[in-house]
């Protein structure tokens, strides 16, 4: 029979006596790193797992109106959504997608299964505990080497323009191909890559990262075509295709590109705005201009070419204008779904990161509320879209929801274009260009405007206060001076 204490008894909780007086601290000063852009020396030791969608994203008006963009449309991959039935017919073509996978790898389907099996515990580690239970190691195994091969053979067909690639239209049909990208890129319908890597080091030895940058090339630049950026550092080991992804598809700092040569002065007014703004999340969080409104107060968009930086985003205050430099991205009908689950990825628990995407999508939400500013994010060659129309672009954006951005990098970018505006001289001299000097008519009568209203004041004046009456003879004088003067000759 069980007894419950009493009041006068004493209730005492055992500490162990290694653990830390705050074993929280570590946990802080990584996220802090993090937000911050700062390298992290010692991470805290945890597991990181293949998350679903949070639920408090779902919610909400937008969100269950974006609630289909979290679930796959063609394929499942791993087990959150294995064994859908309105999902089998691409269970029959992943049959298809293994054996040419094994034929072009020249390995046989048997040799490719045992290779996976030695990672197939630390695959299974890698999802929600009790998402996998169904699944005995044979069954996970299979389920794994299938997906993975099915994720690879489209990757390498489309990378390399394969014309297998005809494959997914003849068993997926055309609609159903044009929706394998979203469907790769969902949080809940991804692969470990530990077991990606295994096929993938199998498939393409030292050429996997030039397959994988093809890939990525696509779907940020909406061409295949090799560039100088590492998709695969050394020292990281992302936990999936989606994270992978994510770190290659736009790089922040936490100065957000903001120009380097910045006054002393300038810099202490900052820290102590940065104070004062720091538990002010209105403020730190507040929106900025379109596009078409910050043209009007002098801030051009431009294109970012230079892909070798580490700054994706800058924005330079010069001396009569402002240039807000952007990466050049191609937004397709598989970027909503692709975006919103990025963003589902980097609000999950358990997963420190800086909410670069988050802010991205937040800068570009900010600048794009209408459909000239797509129109002029178009002509600088900064957006890229086969949306048809410019409204279907603001319409996306404007449907995304961003529940968290990194408020240091955020902050910087918007503080920085405030300043810039708020410089009266700045603004006068981006009207008078932006109004006077925007085309080679308006400036050509601008400058007969000019000279009109000066002729026009010089004989008002010579009305008023005429020319005394020898006036004219010393002129003439003048003249004739100057005619007959001859230079000195050299001496020889």
């Amino acid at each position: 029979m069980e007894t419950s204490p009493s009041e006068s008894d004493d209730v005492s909780i055992e500490i162990p006596s290694k653990q830390p007086a705050n074993g929280n601290n570590g946990v802080v000063e990584e996220w802090d790193c993090c937000l911050k852009g700062k390298e992290i020396t010692e991470r805290h030791e945890r597991h990181r797992r293949i998350g679903k969608v949070p639920p408090l994203l779902i919610k909400g008006e937008k969100g269950r109106r974006n609630q289909d963009y979290y679930e796959p449309a063609v394929i499942s991959l791993g087990p959150y959504h294995h064994n859908r039935p309105d999902l089998a017919q691409a269970e029959k073509y992943k049959l298809i997608t293994l054996e040419e996978f094994s034929y072009n790898s020249k390995k046989k389907i048997d040799y490719l299964y045992n290779k996976v099996f030695e990672v197939v515990h630390d695959a299974r580690k890698c999802y929600i505990d009790g998402s996998t239970d169904d699944y005995n190691d044979e069954e996970f195994n299979r389920m794994m080497l299938r997906d993975a091969c099915f994720v690879l053979f489209f990757i390498e067909c489309l990378s390399l323009s394969n014309k297998k690639m005809l494959l997914h239209n003849e068993y997926l049909g055309a609609l159903g191909f044009a929706n394998v990208v979203r469907d790769i890129f969902l949080l809940e319908n991804q692969i470990p890559f530990v077991v990606v890597k295994v096929l993938l080091d199998l498939r393409f030895e030292d050429k996997g990262e030039e397959i994988l940058n093809g890939f990525f090339n696509y779907l940020n630049y909406g061409e295949v075509i090799p560039r100088e950026e590492k998709v695969l550092e050394e020292d990281e080991h992302p936990l999936h295709l989606l994270e992978l992804y994510r770190s290659y598809f736009i790089s922040l700092s936490s100065s957000f590109g903001l120009s380097s040569r910045v006054p002393s002065r300038w810099r202490r007014w900052t820290k102590k705005t940065d104070a004062a703004e720091d538990y002010d999340y209105v403020k730190r969080n507040r929106s900025f201009a379109s596009v078409m409104e910050l043209k009007a107060k002098g801030i051009f968009v431009k294109c970012s070419y230079d892909e070798s930086t580490n700054e994706d985003i800058k924005f330079h205050s010069r001396c009569c204008y402002g240039e807000l430099e952007l990466v050049r991205r191609a937004v397709s009908s598989n970027s909503k779904a692709i975006y919103l689950n990025m963003i589902a990825y980097e609000i999950c628990s358990h997963n420190p990161n800086d909410f670069r995407v988050s802010t991205y999508i937040r800068v570009m939400k900010s600048l794009i509320v209408h459909p000239d500013d797509v129109k002029e994010l178009r002509y600088s060659g900064i957006l890229i879209h086969s949306l048809g129309r410019d409204e279907e672009v603001v319409k996306m954006y404007d449907e995304i929801e961003v529940p968290a951005v990194n408020l240091y990098m955020f902050n910087q970018l918007r503080r920085g274009i405030e300043k810039h505006c708020k410089n009266k001289y700045k603004t006068w001299a981006a009207e008078l260009i932006t109004v006077y000097f925007s085309s080679p008519w308006k400036t050509v009568a601008l400058l007969v405007a000019s000279a009109i209203l000066f002729t026009s004041f010089l004989q008002t004046y010579f009305t008023i206060r005429p020319l005394p009456d020898d006036s004219n003879e010393n002129i003439v004088k003048l003249l004739r001076l100057c005619a007959r003067y001859k230079p000195p000759s050299s001496p020889a």
